[in-house]
């Protein structure tokens, strides 16, 4: 599921062209509004029931039941853990079910009913609690082109039995999509997660991290007072603060479309920000906060994804101060030093993340890819379900 090329799968070096022809779509106008909200003592507080069947809001309680499936897979990608899904998540649009004892994590958006993940549970149920999954999406999608699972792992595709010589070619020929003839799904590449050696991160040694240690060196010559201290609950007002300070920087630079857009983005990264925190402890989190002159500058949060493989959640500087971030990342990288790899997602494709992301020279890349179906599923068995 870890592939290791120069350029990321799926970047413009890579890059395939994907389109889908319109007799691949099947379109049903006549699916009318059938989305209720229902109590139930017996199970979560409430529901939603699309067609009859019963999806439970994701919140911070499900956490138990999420590893239990997620943990039994480990999944060195940085969209497979609870944190990750649930600070990005509002409680009014993640939804789950447990389907032929597979962990299965909805997303209703507007009208339309995804999957983040697919789903998590023993290979041998995975290909049926799929099936099950897109049945239920199909039922309230206008289109079932539009039911879709993100962020599959790799290794997932195997259980959907696609050709792994197929696979292997999508690297060689750059495709980026996978249409088998013999397959019923359509499988097109994502956004991958950067990850690094953490040694690497730790000792910066060579020409290739030349510029990195300058603009370490640079910030502790400017700043010799600075402090970095453990996040905790005492730096929750500091980090708003900083947050604010960091948009109001940002938007000096912005101009035309791109601020509605950045206003969209910066949202939901405010709200994540704030659902890290308040949530903070029960997440296992761990954290650096950087002060200069008694003021917050910095503060980053993470989490580790299996034994071996740390993830960096979020990360802020007040970017006036130069050389803060490439010394905060520096710095957090040690505190996962027992860790083999450090991930930091993907790059939301913007180049310029994607520049910043490969100066540091990634030694791996997480493979992810999309999953529609060729055709739409009926005839769910309801006895899939565990309510």
């Amino acid at each position: 599921m870890l592939t290791q090329t120069e350029e990321p799968p799926g970047s413009s070096v890579h890059a395939g062209h994907f389109n889908l022809d319109s007799s691949q779509v099947k379109v049903s106008r006549t699916c009318p509004s059938n989305l209720t909200v229902l109590s139930n003592d017996l199970f979560p507080k409430s529901y939603l029931a699309i067609s009859g069947y019963r999806l439970y809001p994701f919140t911070i309680e499900t956490k138990t039941l999420f590893e239990r499936y997620q943990q039994s897979l480990q999944i060195p990608i940085s969209d497979y853990t609870f944190s990750n899904n649930i600070i990005w998540l509002s409680r009014m649009s993640a939804f789950y079910q447990v389907i032929e004892d597979c962990f299965c994590l909805f997303s209703l958006n507007g009208n339309c009913l995804t999957m983040l993940l697919p789903p998590l549970g023993d290979p041998s149920r995975q290909a049926r609690a799929l099936e099950v999954c897109f049945e239920i999406m199909d039922s309230h999608n206008p289109s079932p082109y539009l039911s879709v699972v993100e962020y599959v792992y790799k290794d997932f595709l195997q259980v959907l039995n696609v050709d792994a010589s197929a696979l292997a070619e999508i690297g060689a020929s750059e495709e980026a999509v996978v249409a088998s003839a013999r397959s019923p799904w359509l499988v097109e590449r994502a956004l991958p997660d950067y990850i690094y050696s953490t040694e690497d991160l730790i000792q910066l040694k060579g020409n290739p991290y030349k510029t990195k240690r300058g603009e370490i060196n640079q910030f502790r010559r400017a700043y010799p007072d600075y402090r970095l201290e453990v996040l905790g609950p005492q730096h929750w007002e500091g980090i708003r603060t900083l947050f604010e300070t960091w948009l109001k920087n940002r938007l000096k630079y912005l101009t035309g479309e791109a601020i509605s857009d950045f206003f969209y983005t910066v949202e939901m990264e405010r709200k994540a920000i704030e659902r890290a925190i308040k949530h903070y402890d029960q997440l296992d989190l761990q954290g650096l906060c950087l002060f200069i002159d008694g003021r917050l500058e910095g503060f980053t949060m993470g989490e580790r994804i299996t034994p071996s493989v740390a993830s960096i959640l979020v990360e802020k500087t007040n970017f006036a101060v130069l050389g803060s971030a490439q010394f905060l990342f520096h710095e957090f990288a040690k505190v996962y030093d027992d860790c083999v790899y450090i991930n930091v997602g993907d790059d939301l494709g913007l180049e310029n993340l994607r520049k910043v992301k490969m100066s540091y020279r990634p030694v791996l890349f997480g493979e992810k890819f999309t999953l529609r179906h060729h055709e739409p599923q009926v005839n769910v068995d309801r006895t899939a379900f565990h309510q």
